[in-house]
């Protein structure tokens, strides 16, 4: 997996590129914890070249909101392709995340 990191104002885009799956979860889980504990406060991740998610790459998602809530900070998710889409509702997780269909509209609530 692949893993893009920009910024857009106070927004800390992370964009994951494949598959996270278990033999890419500790890099990505080190980076998250790498950009929050640098001070990103606003997290945004573009799943849109996100392949697949896998059941610990959920777990991984919610350790990183716990994270950056205790840092009073928001994270969200665009971008969700169909079949990510579909297990961020059978898990809940549409409940715990703000998810928006575009990194436009995404960044225009988040830096409001």
């Amino acid at each position: 997996m692949k893993i893009d990191i920009r910024k857009e104002s106070d927004v800390t885009i992370v964009k994951p590129v494949g598959r996270m799956d278990f033999n890419s979860l500790m890099e990505f889980s080190a980076l998250m914890n790498q950009t929050i504990q640098a001070g990103a406060h606003k997290l945004l991740l573009d799943c849109s070249e996100l392949e697949y998610l896998s059941s610990s790459g959920i777990r991984t998602m919610v350790d990183c909101q716990k994270q950056i809530q205790a840092q009073k900070g928001t994270m969200a998710f665009c971008m969700l392709n169909e079949q990510i889409k579909e297990l961020f509702q059978v898990v809940q997780l549409d409940k715990l995340f703000k998810i928006y269909p575009t990194e436009f509209e995404a960044l225009d609530k988040m830096m409001a």
